[in-house]
């Protein structure tokens, strides 16, 4: 494990440079009133904790229900180079974050046959997600997001040594649907696969609204789950060769999405 923590470590100096010229990890891709939103409840969850808990609680409880009932009522697509729930494991699993709500019905109908681990923001809005998260079955990490989130790396890697799947958004804390360096490192880094998925519904409740335009199932639709095919990657030495494996996950994630966005 101390190799692989060297290992992040080098990758995270390796790519300094590119990490300072990304979007601020807290406004990236969100509008006023969602910045608004998140000061008022980082307020009500710093001084009045016991409301907090019991709204993050409610809402959890609320979004668990609603996955279930739209998972019994639901019809799943799986394609791609695996079939869903099939990842091999270890594996780093990556998706956009506008994916995660057909995702985490998908993961209701059917789980993984590894432990999951989904990695989810410590903001306040996170928190009722860790806990939804929970409910479902995934074991969840948290990542405040700083210096790109690489700090929370070393948590995962542990995880992947475990055997576990590891799934991340790879466009966190936006801009939407442009993959960061942190998912390809922890592949690297671990020498485990990663997995490009995507995730999608029909019909949906659209967010058009919020930054990743995220696309919420309803009961009796289709949920559909794409797989691509597993890449290892060697050790990154320079920038660039970092850098082209994320605009490879780039490229393979939006090229897919585009596909789903034709049809």
């Amino acid at each position: 494990m101390t190799d692989v923590t060297e290992r992040l470590a080098r990758l995270a100096a390796l790519v300094a440079t590119h990490d300072s010229e990304e979007h601020d990890h807290k406004t990236a891709g969100r509008n006023l009133w969602a910045r608004t939103l998140d000061a008022v409840l980082s307020f009500i969850r710093r001084h009045a904790s016991p409301l907090h808990l019991l709204g993050l609680t409610l809402t959890a409880v609320i979004l668990y229900i609603y996955a279930r009932l739209v998972a019994l009522t639901a019809r799943l697509v799986t394609t791609g180079d695996a079939s869903w729930p099939n990842v091999s494991a270890p594996a780093v699993v990556a998706l956009w974050h506008g994916d995660a709500p057909s995702l985490l019905v998908a993961f209701a109908m059917r789980r993984t046959a590894a432990p999951a681990v989904i990695l989810v923001a410590s903001d306040p809005r996170g928190d009722y997600l860790a806990l939804l998260c929970r409910m479902l079955g995934f074991k969840v990490a948290r990542t405040d997001g700083r210096h790109g989130g690489w700090s929370e790396l070393t948590e995962l890697a542990e995880k992947l040594k475990q055997g576990a799947c590891v799934f991340i958004t790879a466009d966190g804390g936006g801009p939407a649907r442009v993959a960061k360096l942190g998912v390809v490192a922890l592949a690297s880094a671990t020498g485990v696969p990663l997995v490009p998925l995507t995730a999608d519904c029909h019909p949906a409740l659209q967010q058009s609204h919020k930054w990743d335009a995220a696309r919420n199932p309803l009961p009796f639709s289709s949920v559909s789950v794409w797989m691509g095919a597993p890449r290892r990657f060697e050790q990154f030495v320079e920038p660039a060769s970092i850098e082209c494996a994320r605009k490879w996950l780039d490229e393979t994630l939006n090229e897919r999405t585009w596909q789903k966005d034709k049809t």
